[in-house]
Parts: C-alpha cells; structure tokens; sequence
C-alpha cells in the first residue's frame, strides 16, 4: 500500500512513522516534511521518500507527480503549543466575552 505521511519529526507523526514502517503492507511513503527525518533515513528503506516541501499551502505539479497512486494520507503535521499565537487563540474568546455582555445589558434593559 502506498501512504502520504506529513508531520514525520513531530510527536504524533514519528510514532506514526514507527508504525508504518514495520507494517508489512505498507510499501510507499512519500513523507512532506520541513525538515529532514531521521528515522526515515534510519530505516534504509528505499520505499521510504522524504520530500522537503516549506510551503504546505501550495503543491505543484512535480510533487503532486511524485504522490500519484497514494491510497491514502496520514496528515500529522503542526506546531507546538509554545509556537501557537496566543492573539490567535484569545481574539475569538475576547469577542464572546463583548458578545455576551452586549446580550446580558440588552436583556437588562428590556
């Protein structure tokens, strides 16, 4: 079987690795990764490709030609919760909080 695995050298996606590469049925992995992965040139698989690919939100063709015939995709890749953006994350919750003062004052006044 031939599976895309993202995310190799984080937490979750290296244990995936691991798993991948003792599973028998498991003949191709092409791996999308920052970065190169050391368990993957470890494994001396010649099954095993890592693709160094920066940009997760564009793919051109000549990658898209070398992940053809992938019967699936494990898509483990992400950040740290240190690398999070904490604006990112409190923005929504500081809206829910006006959102919900705005409603309790309406409702006070009704």
């Amino acid at each position: 079987m031939h599976l895309i695995l993202t995310g190799a050298t984080g937490l979750v996606g290296s244990g995936v690795l691991d798993a991948m590469i003792k599973m028998k049925d498991i003949s191709k992995i092409p791996i999308l990764s920052r970065r190169p992965v050391a368990m993957a040139e470890e494994a001396k698989d010649p099954g095993i490709n890592v693709i160094i690919h920066k940009d997760f939100a564009n793919y051109d063709s000549e990658l898209l030609d070398k992940l053809k015939g992938a019967r699936g995709c494990v898509w483990a890749l992400g950040i740290s919760q240190t690398q999070v953006d904490s604006e990112y994350v409190s923005s929504p919750a500081r809206l829910i909080r006006m959102q919900t003062y705005i409603n309790y004052q309406a409702t006070r006044l009704a």
